[in-house]
C-alpha cells in the first residue's frame, strides 16, 4: 500500500512530464508532415483540393467523437493506459496513410480506390490517436494547482509547437531517402513513445474525495466560450495552412515540387519557433492573466491574416506564418488554462476530452470548406477567416474568464530559486 502511494505522489514529476511532452511533440511532429509532405504528394498524385482536404479532415471527424469519450475514459483506466492508446494509435494510424501514399505513387491504387484507402488509414488514426491529448491535458490538471495551471498547459501546447519546429527539420533530413521515409520515421517513433509511456509514466492519484462528475452537457456548458475558442481559431489555423499551400503557387508563382515542400517547411518552422520562445520562455517568465490573454490574442491574429492576400514574396508569407504563431501561442494555452479552472477536479478528464474535440472539430471544417471557398474567391476565403477570429476576440471582452492568484505563482519561484541556491 506505501508503496503504491509513494508511486502516485511521484506523479507529475519531470520525468513523467518529459514522457508526456514527447508523445505530443510526436503527435506535432506528424500534424506538420501532413501539410509538409502529404499535401504536395496529393497533388502530384493528381487529387483536387477538395480530395486533400477531406483526407486531412476526416481523421478530425473521428477525433471529435472519440476524444470526449477517451477523456472520460481516462478518469477510470487512467490516464496512463489511455495516453498510451493514444499514442499507439497515432503510429499505427501514421504508417497506414504513408503505405497508402506510397502505393497511389507506385500506381498500384489510383482514383477513388486511392481517394478511400486515405481516408480509411486517417479515420483508425482519428478514432485512437485522439486519446492522447486529452489524457496529457488531464494528467497536466491532476498534477498541478490552481496557481500553476496556466504555466503547465502552455507546456503542452508548446509541445505541439516544437513538434511543428521539428517536423520541417525531420522532413528536410529524411526526406533525402525518400519522400515518405518522414512519415514511417514518426510512425515508428509515436509506438516507441506508447513504450516509454507504459513502462516509466507514473500514474497519478485518483480524487477519491471528489464528487463523481455530473455527465459530459454539465461541463460543455461550463467551458463553453473557451470550447468556441479552440473551434474559432484551430479552425482558422488549419484553414490558413492549406490556402496558403495553394497560394504558393498560384500567388507566389512557385510550381516545383520540391521548392513548395522547402517554402511551406519554413514557414511552419518559424511559425513554431516564435511559439515555442513564448510558450517555453515568455509566458513561463511573464505570469499573465488568461483572461488578457484571450482578449488579446484572437484580434491580433486577425490583423494578420489581412495581410496574407496582399503577400507576393516568400518573406511576406512567412512573416504571416511568425505573426499566427505569435497570436496562437497566446491563445492556446489561455484558452485550456481557463477552461480547466473553471472546473473541479472531477471534471478535468471529460474536460480535457471536450477541448481536444472542440479544435479537431474545426479542423474537419476548416481544410474541407475552406478548400472549396478558396477555389471560388482566394482573398474572399482569407478575409472570412480573419473575420471570425476577430469577432471571438470581441466575444471575450463579454465573457468572465476566472482569474488565477498571480502572487502564488511567484511565492513559489522564490521558494524554488531559494531551493536551488
Amino acid at each position: 500500500m506505501s508503496e503504491i502511494a509513494n508511486d502516485s505522489a511521484a506523479a507529475g514529476s519531470k520525468r513523467d512530464r518529459t514522457i508526456l511532452l514527447a508523445g505530443l511533440i510526436t503527435y506535432g511532429v506528424g500534424q506538420s508532415l501532413l501539410y509538409i509532405i502529404f499535401l504536395p504528394l496529393g497533388l502530384e498524385l493528381g487529387m483536387a483540393a477538395w480530395q486533400i482536404g477531406t483526407v486531412i479532415s476526416i481523421s478530425n471527424l473521428a477525433i471529435l467523437f472519440s476524444a470526449p469519450a477517451w477523456g472520460k475514459t481516462s478518469d477510470s483506466w487512467g490516464r496512463r493506459t489511455v495516453f498510451v492508446v493514444g499514442m499507439v494509435g497515432y503510429g499505427i494510424g501514421y504508417g497506414a496513410l504513408a503505405i497508402g501514399i506510397e502505393a497511389g505513387l507506385a500506381g498500384v491504387m489510383l482514383g477513388l480506390p486511392l481517394f478511400m484507402g486515405l481516408v480509411a488509414a486517417r479515420l483508425v488514426y482519428g478514432v485512437f490517436a485522439g486519446a492522447a491529448q486529452p489524457a496529457a491535458q488531464a494528467y497536466m490538471a491532476d498534477t498541478t494547482d490552481e496557481s500553476s495551471r496556466a504555466q503547465a498547459m502552455a507546456m503542452i501546447a508548446a509541445a505541439g509547437g516544437l513538434g511543428t519546429i521539428i517536423g520541417p527539420i525531420f522532413a528536410g533530413f529524411l526526406a533525402k531517402v525518400d519522400p515518405l521515409f518522414p512519415m514511417y520515421a514518426a510512425a515508428v517513433i509515436g509506438l516507441l513513445a506508447a513504450a516509454w509511456a507504459q513502462f516509466r509514466l507514473v500514474e497519478p492519484a485518483k480524487h477519491a474525495e471528489s464528487k463523481p462528475s455530473e455527465g459530459t452537457y454539465r461541463v460543455f456548458k461550463i467551458i463553453f466560450p473557451y470550447l468556441l475558442g479552440w473551434f474559432v481559431v484551430f479552425f482558422v489555423f488549419t484553414a490558413i495552412q492549406m490556402i496558403a499551400g495553394f497560394m504558393i503557387g498560384n500567388q507566389l508563382g512557385v510550381t516545383d515540387t520540391d521548392d513548395q515542400i522547402a517554402i511551406i517547411r519554413n514557414a511552419f518552422m518559424f511559425m513554431a519557433i516564435i511559439t515555442v520562445v513564448m510558450q517555453v520562455v515568455v509566458m513561463q517568465k511573464f505570469k499573465m492573466q488568461p483572461r488578457l490573454l484571450l482578449r488579446a490574442a484572437f484580434i491580433i491574429f486577425g490583423l494578420v491574416l489581412l495581410i496574407l492576400p496582399t503577400a507576393v514574396t516568400t518573406l511576406q508569407l512567412y512573416v504571416v506564418f511568425v505573426g499566427m504563431g505569435f497570436a496562437v501561442s497566446l491563445a492556446m494555452p489561455s484558452l485550456t488554462a481557463a477552461a480547466s479552472l473553471s472546473l473541479g477536479r472531477q471534471d478535468q478528464g471529460i474536460g480535457a476530452g471536450l477541448l481536444a474535440a472542440a479544435p479537431t472539430f474545426r479542423m474537419v471544417l476548416g481544410p474541407l470548406s475552406m478548400g472549396f471557398l478558396y477555389e471560388l474567391s482566394p482573398v474572399l476565403s482569407v478575409q472570412m477567416c480573419a473575420g471570425m477570429v476577430i469577432l471571438t476576440g470581441i466575444y471575450f471582452w463579454f465573457v468572465n474568464v476566472p482569474l488565477t492568484d498571480l502572487s502564488k505563482v511567484s511565492v513559489k519561484a522564490d521558494k524554488a530559486a531559494q531551493s536551488a541556491n
